[in-house]
């Protein structure tokens, strides 16, 4: 990369509000501060945060690209600079900013912008997820049955109403709703049953709440989460487990690791993935072909 001073482009979510805009030019001012120059570039539609994110890489003005959003701006960004030497910042502003808490990213935006400023960086590698009318990258995780149709039944008006609270809605709505077919999972050609699935870089889920106990972002593997109980109670029980912390413990949810993972039938399952709705199943999911390189703390 020719460039040898402290550059950075904002790409931002074009959904975000006012007081989102009033904080990403406080952040901007933050890095100009600490010694950067700053571009702030808004998307203009769904999936042009990876045609910037590409942009950016290709012109090679900038050490950073920061992605000013949720979890799934963040993949989107992910999706065009991966391989690149850029370093992926963040400035969050999403519902749950799950990658953000893993990583330790500070919320103050001085704190935050002072990070940057370091230098630090890490490798981390994402996943590549490809259903049934959906293909690219994830970040912190994928589900597959439950979690997922929470997610598709979540509109943007009510998350931007509500933030969090709208999936806490929806998933009571859904447990009355949802029918928990049987799900034939294969994890590296390993055949096992489940009737929802959770496939996770990170080691934290919808926020801060403890998922698995260790973090494979840095590993070219995934933890995946196997719910086996169908029904309103088993549900309950694991959702009051990940609140608590000892998700694990459960005797109808497995953890295993794999670097492949399949869910051929039924058909028609609900996909997501960093908490935006990825189509249905049939899916695959791999580990991607490049890394990205993102700030550290």
């Amino acid at each position: 990369m020719p460039v040898q001073h402290k550059t950075a482009v904002i790409i931002v979510n074009e959904k975000c509000g006012g007081h989102s805009r009033t904080r990403i030019a406080h952040f901007a001012q933050c890095l100009r501060g600490a010694g950067f120059v700053v571009d702030i570039v808004p998307t203009a539609f769904r999936g042009h945060a990876t045609a910037l994110a590409r942009k950016a890489v290709h012109d090679q003005k900038y050490t950073h690209i920061v992605a000013a959003g949720g979890d799934g701006t963040i993949a989107e960004i992910a999706e065009g600079m991966a391989g690149s030497d850029c370093i992926l910042g963040i400035l969050p502003l999403g519902t749950a900013n799950v990658l953000a808490h893993e990583l330790g990213i500070p919320s103050d935006d001085a704190a935050s912008a002072g990070v940057m400023a370091r230098g630090n960086s890490r490798v981390i590698w994402p996943g590549h997820l490809q259903s049934d009318g959906w293909n690219g990258l994830f970040i912190q995780m994928a589900g597959i049955g439950f979690d997922a149709h929470v997610v598709h039944a979540v509109s943007t008006r009510l998350k931007s109403a509500l933030g969090q609270f709208a999936y806490v809605l929806n998933t009571v709505r859904s447990l009355w709703r949802y029918r928990f077919e049987p799900l034939h999972v294969l994890l590296d050609g390993v055949e096992y049953d489940a009737v929802s699935v959770i496939v996770s870089k990170g080691s934290l889920y919808a926020g801060k709440y403890v998922l698995t106990r260790d973090s494979m972002l840095a590993e070219k593997r995934f933890s995946v989460v196997l719910f086996r109980a169908p029904g309103i109670l088993a549900t309950l029980r694991a959702s009051l487990s990940l609140l608590r912390g000892n998700l694990a413990r459960q005797r109808d949810v497995e953890i295993h690791t794999a670097r492949c993972i399949e869910i051929r039938t039924p058909p028609g399952i609900p996909v997501q993935s960093d908490g935006d709705a990825r189509q249905f199943t049939p899916v695959r999911i791999d580990i991607a072909e490049r890394p990205i390189r993102i700030v550290s703390v």
